[in-house]
């Protein structure tokens, strides 16, 4: 995807919108999502394989091996914050985010290495393919990762909010932004988020505390400079119509 130019108001739209997004919802994507890529890896496997490279496809092998193990453990990370979700339960979720992000790129790593071996082997019609092949892999593993960062904006409102205003925040939310652009079609509808994020601000404008707060958390969760986070609070407080 090429880089979009930072617009701080989009990143909060889309960071208020899958915070109501129903975990077993995100569990549910999380899971297609990764016996898809792990489906179309299984597709790279038989490209290398016909290779007739032994060095290529030993080297295919372990770096998979690796992977499926850290993939495995990068879930699980995952499957336990669903469960502090339910449970509302805030204890130990910085701990268990910096072993996140530890797994994260060891996997994103790893991904990367396998995708080198194709690309320095093949040739013409079987790099075209292997090109396609990681299309859909880097798609579904992009969701993955979008979910995660998901669920880092939710660990951080359950530590500023109490329960019963991110149950206000989230009922609002549903009222107010559009639900039916991708990520990747924010951009291109900015006139209509800007829209709804106003709408959703001037909701809050009688809960002033907890608005606050939740800029706050969009603010410092944001993973830009710190110029970048100052620019997101100022938008996000004076956002045009």
């Amino acid at each position: 995807m090429m880089e979009k130019e930072f617009n701080p108001v989009i990143k909060a739209v889309q960071s208020l919108r899958k915070l109501s997004v129903d975990i077993r919802l995100s569990n549910l994507e999380i899971k297609d999502s990764n016996d898809e890529a792990t489906k179309q890896i299984s597709e790279a496997g038989k490209l290398i394989v016909a290779s007739n490279d032994s060095i290529v496809i030993n080297l295919w092998i372990n770096e998979k091996a690796k992977l499926l193990e850290n993939t495995s453990i990068l879930l699980g990370i995952l499957q336990s914050l669903e469960d502090k979700f339910k449970n509302k339960d805030c204890s130990n979720l910085l701990e268990i985010w910096q072993t996140h992000d530890h797994y994260r790129e060891i996997v994103i790593n790893t991904l990367e290495e396998l995708q080198k071996i194709g690309n320095v082997i093949f040739i013409k019609e079987n790099l075209q393919k292997w090109e396609d092949i990681w299309q859909i892999i880097s798609a579904n593993v992009g969701r993955i990762l979008s979910i995660a960062e998901t669920y880092k904006l939710k660990l951080a409102m359950m530590e500023a909010l109490k329960p019963e205003e991110i149950d206000m925040l989230t009922n609002d939310i549903l009222k107010h932004i559009p639900w039916n652009y991708s990520d990747d079609e924010a951009y291109k509808y900015e006139k209509e988020y800007l829209e709804a994020y106003n709408e959703l601000k001037e909701s809050q404008s009688k809960k002033k505390s907890l608005w606050d707060k939740v800029l706050d958390v969009l603010a410092g969760g944001v993973e830009e400079t710190p110029a970048h986070r100052v620019q997101m609070r100022r938008w996000m407080e004076g956002a045009p119509a």
